[in-house]
């Protein structure tokens, strides 16, 4: 419940500042050729795709991203154009697998405990398709943005906590892969974006498997809402 509450109040902030400046776009962009969506923010879900039959998601698996792409149009009304960027995203994943560095291998969580999750932190490089009918006075239209995303692991870290307040920590976290990229996908009207991710490679590598559990197969699909301000 906390986590929603600081997520309404994360998109109220958004909607606010980006009717601020959609005005502020509208008498600067005068002539054909001008840039549109430079800077995005995002709040997602992160769903964690081909995992073990066992292994669970519990609460609430947040992304967050934001960042600068470089507009550059294709055509003289702008509305067609190549982005590329740069950005910093923050995942947090709540589930069932135990990661201790100091044990062989990866476990399971089948008691009750107080928390479960691990973290990561990326600089990401978004490249995209920019389809779009908007025109240089007009800031409310339909687009639809496609292309990929690489993304570098640059810190990451897992906590347990027992009902007991054993609490243990891996900062950075084992087997855990540096690079990750894939595909995405936002299409909308206005402010409001639907986004969507999907990691192509595994999120994990090399790690020891458990009889049939094995994290290797894990991937990381994201959906939820693209807002872009500038």
């Amino acid at each position: 419940m906390i986590a929603f509450f600081f997520m309404k109040k994360y998109i109220i902030l958004i909607v606010f500042f980006s009717s601020l400046a959609s005005p502020a776009q509208d008498n600067l962009l005068v002539n054909k050729s001008y840039l549109e969506d430079q800077l995005y923010i995002g709040i997602n879900y992160n769903i964690l795709q081909n995992k073990p039959e066992l292994v669970q998601q519990k609460g609430i698996s947040i992304n967050y991203q934001l960042g600068f792409i470089k507009d550059l149009p294709l055509n003289k009304k702008g509305n067609v154009a190549l982005g590329i960027g740069l950005g910093y995203a923050y995942n947090k994943y709540n589930q069932t697998i135990l990661i201790d560095k100091n044990q062989p291998e990866f476990s399971l969580v089948v008691d009750d405990y107080n928390k479960n999750k691990f973290e990561t932190h990326c600089v990401e490089l978004p490249f995209e398709i920019r389809i779009r009918n908007s025109s240089p006075t007009q800031y409310k239209f339909w687009r639809i943005y496609f292309g990929g995303k690489i993304a570098y692991v640059f810190s990451s870290k897992s906590v347990f906590e027992d009902l007991d307040a054993l609490v243990i920590k891996n900062r950075p976290i084992p087997y855990l892969k540096k690079w990750q990229y894939g595909p995405q996908l936002s299409f909308g009207y206005g402010t409001w974006n639907i986004y969507t991710f999907f990691n192509v490679n595994p999120l994990f590598d090399k790690a020891p498997i458990v009889n049939a559990f094995d994290v290797n197969t894990l991937k990381s699909f994201k959906i939820g809402l693209q807002f872009y301000i500038f």
